[in-house]
Parts: structure tokens; C-alpha cells; sequence
């Protein structure tokens, strides 16, 4: 078959040109690590090589201002950074994490310019990005990926991704037996990637039947591909699936095809766990638009083995030990399958440890774990027999009416660990970054160090008291299942639309933006409440860039990290750049019959459509403009995403003198 991916060919610059040494470079599928320090500057010269695209494979290529997707440009996006997104200047001509630009190859033609719709300015063969890591920047897993507005899901599901790591988990996790820095040679790096490879013949795109060749990989991803179970026991799935015929339903033959699940570039690997104290594994979900749903089965007992949450999204936990089990799992936005740890001396643990035996990635979510051999009886952390082992695998899982994701095992894990433990006696102390991030010198609430006061412009004002944003996530044109959107109305105190802020569910409009907001007095962060309503009868994943959020409940107490008042004492628990929202409920007929199952906005206000809000506090913190979206690509690319942007306070005095200079 032979697919060919798109991979990342890194290598250091030498200092005296820009030509990678020979041999030097480094281009692997699974992908590369840059591993960073606080403080660190990341200099990237950015050289687009990829191929030209065939038209009608594009299924935006048609789209308002999107005629040049074919000639498959590229940019980057270091996922999950709290990093300044900053534009060039006549004075540095580089890029920060700044997603409003397009590089082009110029072996495939010269952009032609588009008079509406611009998604950025056009660079041709390659451009220079300068990112700057924070000293108070948390440590943790973060990734780096493609961004470019139409093709987003063609180039990361081709194998453009990689990962990042800033610090070490050592910064964060220790022993409870031994108050010692976990070992980070017993730190191990898991990308998910997948790849769709087609058997030959005519596939389904949004142009019509296009025939592609024997092994070509489906960039556009199709999730009927493969059945989402096996059809009986004799049907093994290590690593991959087998095509089917949809042929009868209007869908492809991928008969003889097979969807490959990777992990670090390999399907199936084995994995070999020798450190008496366990491994802590760092997963990123590098898909384009699927979502994994992870469990750790005990091969003897065909049981999900606990493992112990450490961090979500690049961020560690921190928990009050009064946490329940409830809080934890709203916390987590509903994505782990919480559990009650083995018995544990809660003194020893600075943050309440967490313990948990399923998982749900969405596309982008990190997940960081500790896995060690419990017993299968108790869960407690114990020594292996002479044989033991698990099944890292992927259970299948559907999205609300949506897509159907299949289930897959990923790879086989071995317990070789023998000997006395070091560290770990009942579980790992977490010294988290959710607490950390938002003190006084945390990046979540120190000065912005390069914001000065700059007077406000039109429309660009911070919420009165008591306010909040709601989005909306639905269809623009709800008999087109392909025009996703997002809607906007500012909420006031009571619970009301603003008038005059209400806009309807529209696809993403890179000359508009629809949020724009300063920076607290005194240029520090600024907290906002967004509520985040669901209209689809399938699932989204809200993601934001530049910062985290935590989810927050308004029956919550006071002093727990749903509350809707943020105390610096208690810190975040668990802060995410991503989340799931549910799906909405829809009491009415017309919504499956007639609207794709999306709800309009007067039909959830009615009540003709039921769709709780997802509420988050969201702490911004960073001067410029990005974007917020739903990071399943194909709704991303069909224009599920909005700009937003941050501008410094007026004022570099304190925010209550800053507050009094504001229109209310």
C-alpha cells in the first residue's frame, strides 16, 4: 500500500545560515519533541515543501476566499502555549504563535489574491517564528500543528504534528514514600496519530466520486472507513482496521483499505514498564478530528486498570483533599471516568490524587497519567507475578448522532517491575500548576510584562459586572450539514441577552472580531464567565487559545474549584484548553426531520431544544488576536470559529482606577 505521510524535517540552525547540516535533520511520522525550559526562546524558520493538492479533493476550495487551499499552504500553531500571539512589525519581522498567516511553496504556483475572506497574510517558501516561553509559563505537555484555515484536517491527518514539553514532570510530581522529584527517565512520550489508507478506486467528496490511487491516505477523513466493532472474535484489531463497503448507503468501498491507529509512528508497539515505581505517560491526541476513548485493560482480569490523573492539557491537578468524586468529574469537563483511589494516608499529598480508568480525548487533549501494576482485586499498587500484562486500547465510541469512532487496541503493555519501590508507596504527590498558574507571580494573574496602557477603541470594552459571553454551536445554514458556526450574545446579570450584541450562528469571518477585550488595571489578567450552549445532536470541543479555563457550577461551594468566585487559595483544579460539550435534546420533530439535528437559538430559548451550557472561567493573559473554534478539524475547517482579541488596560494603575475609567 504505501501511504505517504507529511512529517516535520527538524534540525538545528546552525548559526551561521539556514540550511540544515547534512544528515542532521530529523523527519519521523510519529513526530519529533522539542522539549523546552522556562525561559526558553523557540526560533523556527518554517519551510513549506508539500505538495500541491488535487482541487476536487478540497472540500473548501470553493468556499470565500479560500481558492488558494489547493496549493496547500501551511503555518504553525504551538497548541496549548500561553504565549504572546504576536503579529510582525517593520521592527521584527518574525511571528509569535499567530495563526493569520499562510506560507506557501512557490514549486506549486503563486497565490492569486482573494478579495474577500483573506484568512491571513501570504508569505511565499517560508517564514520566521519567534515564541518566547514564559519564566512562569507551567510545565507540561503541549503540541505544535498546522493551522491554516480550510485544511487544517488535510495536513494533521497527513502527519503534520509534534509534540512539546516544557519543564519537567519532575517540576510537579514527587514520591509519597520519599519526597523526591519523580525520575524523568521514567517519563514516557505518547503520541496518537491516524492514518486512512484507501485501496485504489472512487471515493466520496464534497465535489463528488474522485478515484485515488491504490495507498493514498484520506486527508479528509471518513469515519464510516471501518465498522466501528469487530464483526465476531476472529476479526483481531492491533493497530488497525479494515475497510468496509458503504458503497450501499451512498457512502465509499474501502474494502481492502485499513485505518492505521498509531502510536509514536508505530502500530501496536509493545511497551515494556521496568521501573519498580511506574511510568508516567504523557498522551497527546494528534488526530484530526477523532476521539479516543482510552482504557488500560488488565489482560488476566479483562478489567480497566486505575491509573492516577496528574494533569489535563498541559497542566497539573490540584485538588483540596475535601474534593468529592462529583467535583472531580465536572472538573474535568466529564472526560475520565472517576473512581475511588485504594485507601491512601490523605496527609502525605499536597493535592488530593485522582484516580481514574477511562479516558476521552478529543482531538488536541493531553492527558497525563501514572501507570504501574495494581492489584487486580484491590487497585492498590502492588509487585507483578512472574507474567503481567495489559492492553492499552481505544473502546469504541459515538458521538451523539455524529460520527462513529471504532474500537482499536493500541498496544500491548508488559509489567516487568521487580525489586524494591524508591518512591511510590500509595500514589504520587502533585505539586500542581492549577494552583501555581494563578498566584500573584503565576502567569494567570501576574503583570503582563510587555503590555503598556493604550486607550480602548471602538467596540473593544471589558464586561460590566455581573456579565458573561455565550456562544453558540450549531449550523449557519441548517439544511447544509457542512456550514458549522458560531453564534454570540453578551448575558447580563440577570441572566438576559444584551441587545445589540446578539449575532446569529455564522462561519468564521477572519475579518471580524467578535470578542475584544482589556486586560485588567495595573495590566494584569482579566477573568471572564463564558457560557458555551450546544445546538447540535453531536458532539463539539470548545478550544481556546492563549490560555486555560476551568469549568465552574453555580450551585458549587464557595470554597471548591467549581465556584463561580475564584479563590487564588484553591487554585483552578484542573484547567483545560479543550472540553466536550454534551449534545443537545431536541423536543421537537422538525430538528432531526428538517435541520441536520441542530436546534436554532429561538428554539433553545423556548425550550423546543434542551442544552445545558457549559460554563467557564476563563483567566486572559495574553495581548493580540487568536481564535477560539471546536478542534475536530472538520468543523473547524467548515467555520466552527470565531477571532477574538486582547488589548492592554488603559490604564497601568490599579484595576479599581482602571474600573472607574471604563464605560459601563
Amino acid at each position: 500500500m504505501n501511504p505517504t505521510g507529511w512529517v516535520y524535517e527538524i534540525c538545528r540552525r546552525p548559526a551561521w545560515g539556514n540550511s540544515c547540516p547534512a544528515h542532521a535533520a530529523v523527519a519521523e511520522y510519529g513526530g519529533v519533541r522539542l522539549a523546552l525550559q522556562k525561559g526558553d526562546t523557540l526560533k523556527i524558520k518554517l519551510v513549506n515543501q508539500l505538495p500541491q493538492l488535487d482541487p476536487a479533493k478540497v472540500n473548501h476550495n470553493t468556499d470565500p476566499g479560500q481558492a488558494n487551499l489547493f496549493r496547500n499552504p501551511t503555518n504553525l500553531h504551538t497548541h496549548g502555549l500561553i504565549v504572546e500571539p504576536r503579529a510582525p512589525t517593520l521592527n521584527d519581522p518574525t511571528f509569535g504563535d499567530y495563526v493569520f498567516v499562510q506560507i506557501f511553496n512557490s514549486a506549486n504556483g503563486m497565490p492569486v489574491p482573494q478579495t474577500t475572506h483573506q484568512h491571513g497574510s501570504n508569505k511565499m517558501d517560508s517564514a520566521e517564528f519567534r515564541i518566547n516561553i514564559p519564566r512562569n509559563h507551567p510545565s507540561g505537555q503541549f503540541w505544535f500543528h498546522p493551522h491554516i484555515h480550510g485544511i487544517s484536517l488535510n495536513q494533521v491527518s497527513q502527519g503534520l504534528a509534534g509534540i512539546i514539553s516544557v519543564g519537567e514532570v519532575s517540576d510537579y510530581a514527587h514520591g509519597d514514600a520519599r519526597d523526591t522529584p519523580f525520575p524523568d527517565a521514567s517519563v514516557r512520550h505518547l503520541i496518537l496519530k491516524d492514518l486512512q489508507v484507501a485501496p485504489g478506486g472512487p471515493v466520496q467528496f464534497d465535489s463528488g466520486p474522485v478515484d485515488v490511487q491504490p495507498g493514498e491516505v484520506i486527508n479528509q477523513q471518513d469515519p464510516g472507513f471501518c465498522a466501528q466493532f469487530p464483526a465476531d472474535s476472529s476479526e483481531v484489531r492491533e493497530g488497525s482496521c479494515p475497510g468496509v463497503d458503504a458503497s450501499a448507503d451512498g457512502g465509499t468501498n474501502f474494502s481492502g483499505g485499513k485505518w492505521y491507529f498509531t502510536v509514536n509512528g508505530r502500530t501496536f508497539p509493545k511497551i515494556k514498564v521496568t521501573d519498580a515505581d511506574g511510568e508516567v505517560w504523557r498522551l497527546t491526541n494528534a488526530s484530526g478530528s477523532l476521539s479516543y476513548n482510552l482504557q488500560l485493560t488488565d489482560d488476566d482480569t479483562q478489567k480497566p486498570m486505575i491509573m492516577q490523573l496528574i494533569s489535563v492539557d498541559g497542566v497539573s491537578v490540584n485538588l483540596p483533599q475535601d474534593t468529592t468524586m462529583d467535583t472531580m468529574v465536572h472538573l474535568g469537563g466529564a472526560r475520565f471516568r472517576v473512581v475511588q483511589c485504594p485507601p491512601l494516608p490523605t496527609s502525605r499529598f499536597h493535592s488530593k490524587p485522582v484516580c481514574v480508568t477511562q479516558m476521552v480525548m478529543m482531538p488536541s487533549s493531553r492527558t497525563e497519567v501514572f501507570v504501574t501494576y495494581r492489584d487486580p482485586n484491590t487497585g492498590a499498587i502492588a509487585s507483578p507475578g512472574r507474567v503481567a500484562s495489559a492492553t492499552f486500547k481505544m473502546a469504541g465510541l459515538t458521538m451523539g448522532s455524529g460520527d462513529q469512532w471504532p474500537a482499536v487496541d493500541l498496544a500491548k503493555v508488559h509489567f516487568h517491575q521487580h525489586g524494591a519501590r524508591n518512591h511510590i508507596a500509595y500514589a504520587m504527590d502533585i505539586r500542581g500548576d492549577a494552583l501555581a498558574t494563578m498566584q500573584p507571580s503565576g502567569i494567570l494573574d501576574a503583570k503582563v510584562p510587555y503590555a503598556s496602557a493604550a486607550p480602548l477603541r471602538n467596540g473593544c470594552r471589558p464586561l460590566p459586572p455581573g456579565h458573561r459571553r455565550r456562544i453558540f454551536f450549531g449550523l449557519a445554514d441548517l439544511h447544509d450539514d457542512g456550514t458549522f458556526g458560531l453564534g454570540y450574545e453578551e448575558v447580563d446579570q440577570n441572566g438576559n441577552p444584551v441587545p445589540g450584541t446578539q449575532l446569529p450562528v455564522s462561519q468564521f469571518d477572519p475579518s471580524q472580531n467578535i470578542v475584544c477585550l482589556p486586560l485588567a488595571g495595573g495590566q494584569r489578567p482579566v477573568h471572564e464567565t463564558w457560557e458555551l450552549v450546544q445546538l447540535s445532536t453531536e458532539n463539539h470541543n470548545f478550544h481556546i487559545h492563549q490560555t486555560r479555563f476551568r469549568t465552574i457550577n453555580s450551585k458549587a461551594g464557595e470554597n471548591t474549584p467549581l465556584a463561580v468566585s475564584f479563590n487564588k487559595t484553591i487554585g483552578g483544579g484542573m484547567l483545560q484548553d479543550n472540553v466536550p460539550l454534551g449534545v443537545a435534546t431536541p423536543n421537537v420533530p422538525e430538528v432531526m426531520d428538517a435541520q441536520n439535528g441542530v436546534c436554532t437559538i429561538e428554539q433553545w430559548r423556548s425550550g423546543q431544544c434542551t442544552s445545558k451550557p457549559v460554563v467557564v472561567d476563563i483567566p486572559f493573559s495574553q495581548v493580540g488576536e487568536f481564535v477560539y473554534h471546536c478542534h475536530i478539524l472538520e468543523h473547524e475547517d467548515g467555520g466552527m470559529m470565531a477571532k477574538i482579541k486582547v488589548v492592554p488596560s488603559p490604564n497601568n494603575g490599579s484595576p479599581w482606577e482602571a474600573m472607574n475609567q471604563m464605560p459601563w
